[in-house]
């Protein structure tokens, strides 16, 4: 059983689920992208093209990107050709329309009786636009079925009928699941005070830690307004923040802190890409907040035991927001609403002013339940080892 996947570029978080899927004994996978993107983000290096598989190397084959209309177009020299001639029994597509090839080898692939299908977000949003409309009852209609991120987009190609629900899949999202397993330890009060004292030469007032891109989607000011907020409420610091990450608005979120006199509450370490330094930090927080869109980050914070807060616009949320179970495993703060985001958090530590194992557990569950490659893998193999002859 032969299935290829077609990627615009390979970002370096999902370097995992490829290893992953490399491994598998029933489908043998191999990768094709381009090596340019149409964001600034870390990429796979194409070395791992020459690795052997048993030393984490990719099956990847490698396809001309042309970007067009300032990146929002792109068309893949290559493609057709491959979906013409290649030797496969399925194809798996990132199911976006702007990627134009896609139409076309989609398409061939479906007239040579190969099975198609879109690895995607999906539509998610409660109205659906004129661009919804047209990805569901004409893209989408390409293909035989979709390997999707989360519930919400699975509860809305059902809704509209696109496709039969057993031909709908929810894979979920995953990070390095085997290196955050490499990294868990059990922790005490002792060590948490410790780590606070490490950063903020205070070991009673809990931390709350942010990690990831510091733009302005994520709305981190937010987090500063409302720790300002609380402060001034409790006539002393309520909590102390910890922000890993670099980007456009770190020094707009530094003027933010100064001008609320934070500086020795608010700790700036840049981009870390040393994973043992970045699971400490998630470890011994005791929140990480995401005003803006969650995404991976809630995975990231979870796979370590830390609960995650964010908001509850679920039209303008990421897929992994679906992870978060309210007082479980984090929270939801009414989209936008500063006092809300601030008496979400001071409710939540108020109850929970410092982790214990029942929680730390709580967090990891829907991590080691769902959000893995291992998991991912086996609703791959599931499907794609099915010989349903699709119509």
């Amino acid at each position: 059983m032969k299935t290829i996947i077609i990627y615009h570029y390979l970002a370096s978080y999902r370097l995992p689920i490829f290893n992953e899927l490399m491994k598998s004994d029933k489908i043998e996978f191999t990768l094709y992208s381009g090596n340019t993107s149409d964001i600034e983000i870390k990429k796979i290096e194409t070395d791992y093209s020459l690795k052997k598989i048993n030393d984490g190397g990719l099956r990847w084959f490698f396809l001309k990107n042309r970007w067009f209309l300032k990146n929002k177009i792109l068309w893949q020299s290559g493609l057709i050709n491959l979906a013409i001639k290649g030797d496969y029994d399925s194809v798996i597509f990132l199911g976006s329309p702007y990627h134009i090839s896609t139409w076309f080898a989609a398409i061939v692939a479906r007239l040579r009786r190969k099975r198609v299908f879109y690895w995607m977000h999906g539509v998610y949003k409660d109205k659906i636009t004129f661009v919804d409309y047209f990805k569901l009852f004409v893209f989408y209609k390409i293909a035989n079925g979709f390997f999707l991120y989360g519930r919400r987009a699975y509860n809305v190609l059902n809704k509209y009928k696109v496709k039969p629900k057993e031909d709908i899949h929810i894979i979920y999202n995953s990070l390095d699941y085997e290196k955050s397993l490499e990294f868990r330890k059990l922790i005490t009060e002792k060590d948490i005070c410790d780590y606070r004292l490490k950063y903020f030469n205070d070991k009673d007032t809990p931390v709350i830690v942010f990690i990831g891109r510091l733009n302005s989607i994520k709305r981190l000011d937010m987090i500063i307004e409302a720790q300002s907020y609380l402060k001034l409420k409790h006539n002393k610091n309520f909590f102390n923040t910890l922000i890993i990450g670099d980007g456009e608005e770190r020094q707009r979120l530094e003027m933010l802190v100064d001008q609320n006199d934070l500086r020795k509450n608010v700790s700036f370490l840049g981009a870390i890409y040393d994973e043992e330094i970045n699971s400490e930090a998630l470890m011994y927080a005791d929140l990480c907040v995401t005003p803006g869109e969650i995404g991976l980050t809630a995975i990231h914070s979870l796979a370590y035991g830390t609960p995650v807060i964010s908001h509850d616009n679920l039209n303008l949320q990421m897929p992994e927001v679906e992870s978060i179970s309210r007082g479980v495993n984090g929270d939801l703060y009414k989209y936008s609403n500063l006092e809300d985001l601030a008496n979400v958090i001071e409710n939540w530590l108020l109850i929970k002013p410092i982790k214990d194992q029942s929680l730390v557990s709580n967090c990891y569950k829907v991590i080691d339940d769902y959000y893995n490659p291992d998991y991912q893998l086996k609703i791959f193999e599931s499907v794609l080892c099915n010989l349903k002859i699709y119509k």
